[in-house]
């Protein structure tokens, strides 16, 4: 809940700041001219690349929330330090037939990621995680 509150927070200040571009270009744009025209063109292409990757990580934590919410780790993962939960996650993608369109390995792959401090490993194997869930219809 706390974790929500958090984004929810941070969804306002980026949407008050997205009001305060608007703002500034509409300022460019009334004031005319070659430089007001292309200043507000600048602002507003920083307005949509604010939003497009606020929207962007919004759908993208809400996707990982749903895939860690049907995860359930496996047996054999409790219990174990970090390098081997890393390792043991590593050898089911690699030898499990079928585990690379499985999000559950990749959702093991990314977790052990994110136990070693590794957050663009995680990040990479969540979005795979998302990517086959979406593509096998069971996430």
């Amino acid at each position: 809940m706390k974790d929500r509150l958090l984004v929810a927070l941070l969804t306002l200040i980026t949407a008050a700041y997205a009001y305060g571009l608007g703002w500034i270009a509409w300022g460019f744009m009334r004031a005319g001219g070659p430089l007001g025209y292309g200043l507000a063109l600048g602002v507003v292409i920083l307005l949509a690349l604010t939003i497009w990757v606020t929207w962007r990580e919004v759908l993208f934590g809400l996707a990982a929330s749903r895939l860690s919410a049907q995860y359930a780790p496996p047996a054999d993962a409790d219990g174990e330090d970090r390098r081997a939960e890393f390792e043991a996650a590593r050898t089911v993608l690699q030898e499990r037939e079928g585990a690379e369109q499985d999000w559950r390995a990749w959702f093991r792959l990314a977790l052990a990621y994110d136990a070693l401090k590794d957050r663009k490993g995680a990040r990479m194997a969540t979005r795979r995680a998302i990517d086959v869930g979406r593509t096998a219809g069971d996430s």
